[in-house]
């Protein structure tokens, strides 16, 4: 074993000066990233670790034992919230959710690529939803839509848009061009295109973690719930999807119905 603080060895395989040469000079690269080699504006920088020493005093401290609940007793979270990343949608500030309530997934748009057994393409959504619903046994599996999301603006556009400068991102939304599909035999246009696409979205995102064995086998179970929700960014409504009637209505609506 390497000495601390000592690059460790290459072996015979190569000299030491080559070794060294490849340890050091991504570390160089690194530091370079980190530091900067010009001077950069600190301030949103500032801001943000002087709100996590504000969160330690203000926060932190006033919820010890919730905090250190969870610390030595793991986490039980009440759903996976499967949203998109948009910096507008705060999962656990629009639905008032403490630590430890959400298991939380962020991906552009929302999506929820079909599982296919044998690939292994996009797997960072499928370890998610395996983890959550056969490790931590959540009994909600949320996807949650917004309004004026620039992932489904883009692919209105047309992924090939993206190919040069963020071919990674072309191909995500290539993805999810199947919902597209849905609203092509439709008469709309313009912002209520991009509007209904938001809902549509969401559905077939449904319907997509349907594809996943353990999500299957929890329903056939009785132990989780699939819910789909779009929440507005301009007014900060949120509306429900119902499968009975196949239509978003309103939280509000919802929650005033008797129970089914």
């Amino acid at each position: 074993m390497a000495a601390a603080g000592r690059a460790p060895c290459l072996g015979g395989l190569v000299g030491r000066s080559f070794a060294r040469r490849v340890l050091f000079a991504p570390l160089a690269h690194l530091v370079a990233c980190i530091c900067g080699t010009r001077p950069v504006p600190m301030a949103t920088i500032t801001r943000l670790l002087d709100g996590h020493i504000r969160f330690r005093q203000d926060y932190f401290e006033h919820s010890r034992e919730l905090f250190e609940a969870l610390a030595s007793g793991g986490q039980n979270p009440t759903a996976l919230f499967i949203g998109c990343c948009d910096s507008r949608v705060v999962p656990h500030l629009i639905t008032s959710a403490q630590p430890g309530d959400l298991f939380v997934l962020r991906n552009i748009a929302n999506v929820v690529p079909r599982y296919e057994e044998g690939v292994t393409f996009n797997r960072s959504v499928g370890a998610a939803i395996e983890y959550a619903v056969h490790v931590l046994r959540v009994p909600h599996i949320i996807v949650c839509g917004h309004t004026i999301c620039g992932g489904l603006g883009a692919l209105l556009a047309g992924p090939e848009t993206l190919d040069r400068d963020t071919p990674t991102l072309a191909g995500w939304l290539r993805d999810a061009a199947a919902v597209l599909d849905r609203l092509r035999r439709r008469d709309l246009d313009g912002e209520a295109l991009a509007r209904q696409l938001v809902f549509e979205n969401v559905v077939l995102q449904l319907e997509n973690i349907l594809t996943y064995p353990v999500v299957t086998r929890a329903l056939d179970e009785d132990r989780v719930e699939l819910h789909g929700w779009v929440y507005d960014l301009a007014d900060g409504s949120m509306t429900v999807f119902d499968p009975q009637t196949n239509e978003f209505k309103p939280l509000e609506k919802v929650l005033a119905a008797p129970a089914r």
